[in-house]
């Protein structure tokens, strides 16, 4: 079984994702790398890629996220941060600490790049 189908599918970690924008959108420290964004827009962009990613049965499709983060000037730090409201939102649906875990490890193969400061 999938990381993707022990998470509940993709209802499940579009959930997640909303409430992943939900806390970054309240910490001043993140918030602003989505200023005048459309939100829907992008909780669904980043629901697609993440259901990719724990392998669902949909291919990522979207841009190269190094390209997308190229000019963002995204720090280790932020980084971390951001990956602290993905636990955090893992966590406040009542997912399993392994599974929380195996997910932060898949968000973390990204890093390098999305940081680009």
């Amino acid at each position: 079984m999938t990381l993707f189908e022990q998470l509940g599918g993709e209802a499940a970690v579009t959930a997640v994702t909303a409430q992943f924008y939900a806390n970054i959108q309240a910490d001043a420290t993140v918030a602003n790398f989505f200023k005048g964004i459309n939100m829907a827009d992008q909780t669904s962009k980043t629901a697609s890629f993440l259901c990719a990613a724990l392998g669902g049965p949909k291919a990522w499709g979207g841009r190269n996220l190094k390209e997308v983060h190229a000019n963002m000037g995204v720090t280790n730090a932020q980084f971390t941060t951001v990956i602290g409201h993905l636990r955090s939102a893992l966590t406040s649906a009542g997912v399993a600490a392994n599974l929380v875990e195996q997910t932060v490890a898949v968000a973390e193969t990204v890093r390098g790049d999305v940081v680009t400061a």
